[in-house]
């Protein structure tokens, strides 16, 4: 019998350039290209069908990677968590250097470890943390930024903001805060933090694109998980209380109501990133 060896990746990638984490095609024998360098192959539509092709073909064995969350389409991580079984007996720090050399550009590993076969990075997670950035009272375009934080019209009070937020945390039911349910799938869900940080780049400079952040906000959310969008549905809900379109209470009075059709539309996916997961 092959004993296989579980391997923790922490990864890195910038959701602009895949349609979501969550592989879109079948799962089945890989689809490699036939020749050449597997650094000029093809990017894959998701994060998990480029990391499964590319360690598959370093490991010479048929990989199957699981994540710590399923990022929609657009959506950034720093600290994404996958796991993968191999009995190929290559040393981590290799697969990991091969693996970063093959991979295309806006995706790598950064750290790796070794974990007992019963660890899941999705299941074995107590708890997550979400960044959502958002420019307010933005300029109507960017060429650097407006793929990575929410360029939004207008001023926002912060202090209605923060005071909007307090009802939401604790452990309630936020069905009123996801956009597609699975059936199966409990809603109770435990937010520790909600946290509305400003000014966070500070720049001496004169000119330059860090100069233009420094209006930049961040939505810093923690939870022992997520429903889908709900990170998005929180922020989306929040600025229409710091543009005046709220009272402060109303994010609340949506949360008890259990009713997704009043929220507002979830805020774009490409000002969230994906900060931290928290194991044992």
């Amino acid at each position: 019998m092959e004993i296989k060896q579980r391997y923790a990746l922490w990864i890195q990638y910038d959701g602009s350039l895949f349609q979501g984490f969550q592989r879109l095609s079948p799962r089945g024998a890989q689809a490699f290209c036939p020749t050449g360098n597997p650094r000029r192959w093809p990017r894959r539509q998701t994060i998990q069908e480029e990391l499964e092709v590319k360690l598959s073909l370093l490991l010479r064995e048929e990989i199957v990677v699981w994540g710590s969350g399923r990022t929609d389409a657009g959506v950034h991580a720093t600290a994404q968590v996958i796991a993968f079984d191999t009995g190929s007996g290559l040393a981590p720090e290799t697969i990991v250097s091969n693996l970063n050399a093959v991979l295309p550009t806006g995706l790598c590993v950064t750290r790796w470890r070794a974990v007992d076969a019963t660890f899941h990075p999705r299941f074995s997670a107590r708890r997550r943390t979400y960044h959502y950035y958002l420019w307010p009272d933005a300029p109507q375009g960017s060429a650097f930024w407006s793929h990575h934080c929410w360029l939004r019209p207008g001023r926002l009070n912060l202090e209605n903001m923060r005071q909007a937020s307090l009802p939401l945390l604790g452990s309630h039911d936020f069905s009123a805060y996801t956009r597609k349910h699975e059936g199966h799938e409990a809603r109770t869900r435990n937010l520790q933090q909600l946290n509305i940080h400003d000014r966070i780049v500070s720049t001496q400079l004169k000119s330059g694109p860090w100069l233009q952040l420094a209006p930049l906000i961040c939505f810093e959310v923690c939870a022992n998980a997520f429903l889908r969008r709900m990170v998005r549905q929180l922020v989306a809900n929040l600025v229409k209380v710091g543009s005046g379109e709220w009272p402060p209470e109303r994010p609340a009075e949506i949360l008890l109501s259990k009713d997704a059709t009043l929220s507002a539309p979830p805020a774009p996916p490409h000002g969230l990133f994906l900060v931290d997961v928290d194991y044992e």
